[in-house]
């Protein structure tokens, strides 16, 4: 891939003059990788699996779909659903998944790549019992509106982690600030009593839904490094750019790097309208 840069030079003698230089760089391309996005919950109804591959920098174009590729559902014991293309590059299915079965799938493209995911145990996730909307006044650190807090409770044993994925009315909040986790090793056994999980503030009439989800520490580990390299930047002391560390692996080559996460997880889930 070839790009012209123009330097400006500017001579400070008794008038400015100028004169420009092209430099022809060749720039290599980059490897073309998939990328994979997918859950599989014990909720009812239809789930997607996106399937996309990595552009150059400067091509300039949206992420490519990945089309008529193979996607094939398995647990422990063998396949239990193959996956409709709903769309370019979305592939979906009804099948609802069961509490302490463990799940992956399989993926091959019509070039003949094979891909799949390290197996994962769908864990049970305890109740969001209550939720809550406290309006909050304008102050140096936080914007006026209703802030929202939810009451569950944490099961005995350590090493459940979890994520909430909330909605503002029927809109899933998907910023990077908007990704929310955790891990239960400050609270294990115990009631969560008004945990606040506003990322944004909610206004007079918003209809709210928030779920709880039971994910793995490896999904904990993949949205930590997410949310590092595109929410907390900006400064001096940012990580390091570098490849995402999903789940996936290429069934062809160990040196294949795959991007992307495919997770499962039991859902709880609880509404409301701010009044």
């Amino acid at each position: 891939m070839k790009f012209r840069i123009s330097f400006l030079i500017i001579l400070p003698f008794l008038f400015f003059s100028s004169c420009q230089d092209v430099i022809d760089l060749e720039v290599p391309d980059g490897e073309v990788l998939l990328v994979v996005d997918g859950w599989i919950t014990d909720q009812e109804g239809e789930k997607q699996v996106l399937l996309s591959t990595t552009a150059n920098y400067f091509d300039n174009i949206e992420t490519p779909s990945v089309e008529n590729a193979t996607v094939v559902l398995f647990d422990e014991n063998g396949a239990v659903d193959t996956l409709t293309e709903s769309s370019y590059g979305v592939y979906v299915t009804n099948y609802q998944g069961v509490v302490g079965k463990t799940y992956h799938i399989y993926i091959q493209t019509v070039s003949g790549e094979e891909y799949e995911s390290n197996p994962e145990l769908l864990k049970f996730v305890s109740t969001i019992a209550a939720v809550h909307a406290e309006f909050r006044e304008e102050t140096a650190f936080e914007d006026e509106g209703y802030y929202v807090s939810i009451d569950t409770e944490e099961p005995l044993g350590v090493g459940d982690f979890y994520r909430w994925k909330q909605y503002v009315n029927d809109t899933l909040l998907n910023e990077p600030f908007d990704l929310l986790y955790a891990s239960d090793e400050f609270v294990d056994g115990n009631p969560i009593i008004d945990f606040d999980v506003t990322t944004k503030p909610l206004s007079l009439g918003d209809s709210y839904r928030i779920q709880q989800l039971s994910i793995s520490r490896e999904a904990f580990e993949f949205f930590t490094q997410l949310q590092t390299q595109t929410a907390f930047v900006g400064s001096l002391f940012d990580s390091p750019p570098a490849a995402l560390q999903g789940n996936m692996v290429s069934v062809n080559s160990t040196d294949k790097n795959v991007l992307g996460y495919f997770g499962v997880s039991a859902v709880s889930e609880i509404g409301m309208v701010v009044e």
